[in-house]
């Protein structure tokens, strides 16, 4: 706790090249870590998804044509003077259909949604994964001050030992102290410059780490010191829990796509085209042709395995409930035990400071 002291003066000496702190490191390092691009690409693939889905609106054109050669055709069972029906074994057809959807049942709207929960369900996968760079940028800031605090006292304690040589070496030439008494002092003088060259190039190691994952140079810069205020209690705010609200809005959507899809649909439908024989089978000829009406079509296979699919929606909701409550209990857990060892740590240096006092 000692070393804490010296922290504040280290810190002023570094104050050439401006001053930055761990919450701008932290801010630096999202930014500069790799995986953080995928948001973007995220949110544009969700955008080619959604805008493939909307497009279902958008008239279709369908064209198809056939020849065929039938075995046996239609034929009149009796003769009628003056007329004859001939029906061709081999016919043929093109035809063109233009379909425009006016009613699909809220398919595509949901289908919409699904892709925007998926897409907010990765965004959030990614959040929790880069939030992790900041416990990353916080042990090496924190490390960083505590290796300056660490060669500030070897300072201290290297003019102290040169004190004291001289002292000896005084002692000495009165003949009041031996050779071996300076001898042990400048043994302890070695050891404190080895154990500063060890700092030097672990704080050099530190800073290299730190430049690394912010993007920017860290060297001159005053590292200001944290606030002293923090505590671990309150309300629980990490990525996990909006990420845990995702699932839920994302299962939410799914379960409205299983309503959409025993809905029934209806479109417009217009067909165009030219056979032999057309819609009048009694000419041998080929004739254009058109229909227009609406369609409609329900699909009541869904009905079949809508109830299980139901069942595995609500598991999943009741899955990420369980696991949202979990982590929330341990998060809570946690920081009662990160909140004790900050009041033992502020009770330490209280006695401390105390001490340096008397």
């Amino acid at each position: 706790m000692l070393l804490i002291i010296f922290l504040p003066a280290l810190c002023r000496g570094q104050a050439e090249g401006g001053s930055i702190s761990i919450e701008q490191c932290m801010e630096l390092a999202r930014g500069n870590y790799p995986q953080i691009r995928q948001l973007d690409l995220i949110d544009e693939a969700a955008g080619y998804d959604i805008s493939s889905v909307m497009k279902t609106w958008l008239p279709h054109l369908n064209i198809s044509g056939k020849a065929t050669y039938q075995s046996d055709v239609v034929e009149m069972p009796f003769d009628i003077p003056g007329f004859t029906f001939n029906l061709p074994h081999d016919q043929y057809s093109l035809v063109g259909e233009i379909s425009q959807t006016i009613w699909d049942g809220g398919t595509t709207r949901s289908q919409k949604e699904v892709y925007s929960t998926t897409a907010e369900v990765q965004k959030k996968q990614v959040e929790v994964s880069v939030y992790s760079i900041n416990d990353r940028v916080a042990k090496i800031y924190l490390g960083i001050l505590l290796i300056d605090s660490q060669i500030r006292q070897n300072d201290i304690l290297a003019e102290s030992l040169e004190r004291n040589a001289g002292q000896v070496q005084a002692r000495i030439d009165n003949g009041t102290a031996y050779r071996t008494d300076l001898d042990m002092i400048r043994v302890k003088m070695l050891d404190c410059g080895q154990q500063k060259d060890g700092l030097l190039s672990d704080r050099e190691a530190y800073v290299k780490m730190l430049e690394k994952l912010t993007g920017i140079s860290i060297e001159g810069r005053e590292l200001t010191i944290p606030d002293d205020g923090y505590t671990a209690g309150g309300p629980v705010s990490r990525p996990e829990l909006l990420l845990y609200n995702a699932q839920l809005q994302q299962n939410e959507a799914r379960l409205r796509q299983l309503d959409s899809k025993i809905s029934p649909k209806f479109s417009l439908s217009i067909q165009g085209g030219i056979g032999r024989p057309g819609l009048n089978i009694l000419k041998n000829s080929f004739q254009p042709y058109y229909t227009a009406g609406v369609k409609m079509s329900w699909d009541i296979g869904a009905l079949y395995t809508r109830k299980s699919e139901k069942r595995k929606l609500d598991t999943q909701m009741r899955t990420i409930e369980s696991d949202r409550e979990t982590f929330i209990f341990n998060t809570d857990l946690n920081a009662t035990q990160m909140q004790s060892a900050i009041d033992k740590a502020r009770r330490q240096l209280d006695r401390d400071k105390e001490i340096i006092s008397l």
